[in-house]
């Protein structure tokens, strides 16, 4: 989970953080996204904000991983994550 754009990454055994985002930063987490594909790991993205550059990312994650991304306002969160959460509920009823 992620409160925003990806501004981290380890290198080297040590943390780097950076704002803006460092391309290796979004390079990084890509590979860790397609890590996840691998283990079955579904990623579903909540954006909340529709900064040009990081609808791409969350488009070009959902793509890799098949998971699924909700382009949402913040008021109404809550509601895809009801719908979500009872969705899935009722499919393994």
């Amino acid at each position: 989970m992620s409160d925003g754009e990806p501004t981290a990454h380890i290198e080297n055994g040590r943390p780097v953080f950076f704002y803006p985002p460092l391309p290796e930063t979004f390079h990084k987490t890509l590979l860790e996204v397609k890590r996840c594909t691998r283990e079955n790991i579904v990623i579903n993205t909540f954006m909340l904000e529709s900064n040009h550059h990081l609808v791409q990312f969350v488009n070009q994650m959902t793509r890799l991983n098949r998971g699924r991304a909700f382009f949402i306002s913040p008021d109404r969160l809550g509601d895809y994550v009801l719908v979500d959460y009872v969705s899935s509920k009722r499919g393994a009823a």
